[in-house]
Order: C-alpha cells, then sequence, then structure tokens
C-alpha cells in the first residue's frame, strides 16, 4: 500500500474570444462634382447588431444533504456500520466502526481500519504488531479507542487527499466525545489530516492537539504496515515510543 499521495493535473482550457471588423468610407473634399454611382459597386451597407437574449441564469443544485454527526459514540458506531452518509463511510460497501472503551486515556488513530484483526480485514499482522509496540510502553490496545479516517476502503487502499480536511474534522469531532489525555496517529495520511505536516517532521518532537478544551499530547509515528515492509525502521520508531512514554503517558 504505502504513503504515496499523487495529485492528478487538468489541463485549462481557454475559450476563444469572437471579434467584429469595422468599416468605413472617406471622401476628401473637393470643388469638381463626383459621380459615386460610377465605378465600383459601394460596400455593403453596415448591418446594425442583433440584440441577443441575455443567457439563462443557471441555479446551482442543491447541496447534498448533511447527516447530523452523533454525540456518543455508541450511536457513531451504529451509524457507521449501517452505512450512514459520515465522512470516510462511503468508499466501499464494508464499514469498520471504531473499538475500544468510548471513555479513555490514549486514543490511535491511523488511516485505515487495518490496525484491528476482524474476519473481513486483512490485517492481523498490523494489529498484532500495534499491540506489541503499545505493550512495549505498558498501554493495552484492547484499553484505548482505535479509530481512523475512512471507515470503508477505497478501492486504491489509499485515503484520497481532497476528503483529509472533512475526515479529519470527524477525527476532531470523536476527539471531543472520547476526550483522551493522549493521541497516537499512526503514518503520513493521518498526520497530514490531523497536524498539517509530514511525517518525518511531525516526529522530531511530541506535539499537541489543542480541541474541545483539551490539549492534547500527540505522537507522530510509523504505521505498522509501513514497520513491517521495512523492518529497519522499527529502531526509529522505538525511540518515537519512548519519547512518548517518557512525557504524556501517566
Amino acid at each position: 500500500m504505502g504513503d504515496r499521495l499523487e495529485i492528478t493535473a487538468f489541463n485549462v482550457v481557454e475559450s476563444l474570444t469572437g471579434w467584429w471588423e469595422l468599416a468605413g468610407m472617406d471622401a476628401a473634399v473637393s470643388d469638381t462634382s463626383v459621380n459615386w454611382l460610377a465605378g465600383e459597386a459601394s460596400a455593403d451597407p453596415a448591418i446594425a447588431p442583433v440584440k441577443t437574449a441575455a443567457s439563462p441564469k443557471i441555479t446551482p443544485p442543491p447541496a447534498a444533504p448533511s447527516v447530523a454527526w452523533p454525540h456518543d459514540i455508541s450511536t457513531l458506531r451504529t451509524m457507521v456500520t449501517l452505512g450512514a452518509a459520515l465522512p470516510g463511510n462511503s468508499y466501499s460497501p464494508v464499514r469498520f466502526a471504531a473499538v475500544g472503551p468510548d471513555i479513555c486515556d490514549v486514543m490511535i488513530v491511523s488511516d485505515l481500519p487495518d490496525i484491528i484483526e476482524t474476519s473481513e480485514s486483512n490485517s492481523a499482522a498490523n494489529a498484532g504488531l500495534l499491540t506489541r509496540m503499545m505493550g512495549a510502553i505498558g498501554i493495552e490496545t484492547r484499553n484505548c479507542y482505535c479509530t481512523w479516517l475512512a471507515s470503508s476502503v477505497p478501492s486504491t487502499e489509499e485515503v484520497p487527499e481532497h476528503d483529509l480536511a472533512e475526515l479529519a474534522a470527524f477525527i476532531l469531532h470523536q476527539i471531543k466525545l472520547v476526550r483522551p489525555k493522549s493521541l497516537v496517529i499512526l503514518g503520513s495520511s493521518a498526520c497530514k489530516a490531523l497536524l498539517n505536516a509530514e511525517l518525518m517532521n511531525a516526529r522530531t518532537a511530541l506535539r499537541n492537539v489543542n480541541h474541545a478544551g483539551l490539549n492534547i499530547a500527540t505522537l507522530t509515528t510509523f504505521h505498522p504496515r509501513t514497520l513491517i515492509a521495512r523492518p529497519s525502521m522499527k529502531a526509529q520508531a522505538w525511540r518515537d515510543l519512548q519519547m512518548f512514554a517518557n512525557r504524556a503517558v501517566q
């Protein structure tokens, strides 16, 4: 899958404008009379401009109806499962609601729901590695609220970049409901959405997410899928986790 985000460029077609010609006739003043009817026929008379009807005003189509976001996690899970029109819930017919306690100290955010092991997902390796990573600093993932930008997986297996702002807003809504003390962000897409920063820059220090009266210590580190594909990066991830444990985990 990888952290690859490509933007397709669109060609811009410039419209062509019409043009017209202006014609006229000049004659010098002379004492000698001139037979204007002799010789070549005069130019065609000017044609009066034709009035065109004003273009009809086009009314934009009405905006798609929005669904009110739920005010508790239990309702949120139900709405996701039933296919409600929530951000990230329409990329595919298979949907994965967030897991973990409704109120907890640590919240974990991924781009996709591939950090849990289910019968419908192929993410046992990711889930197992995440459990070991968090367990190494004394945190059990079963005690964490685990959620993702997209509750359904796009066909490309990547979250569209143009949707990141809306997806991030829905994650912030969940933060307001869960009210965690600490936040762990996995991978570059989730980092870009929530911190508007590149992963390698965000990893240099703990960040803070300020939302709904909360000031949440935030760690950004590599997604388990990246560490499985590139085991040499596990040492960097371990340093990230130690920094998080020393400063954020109480």
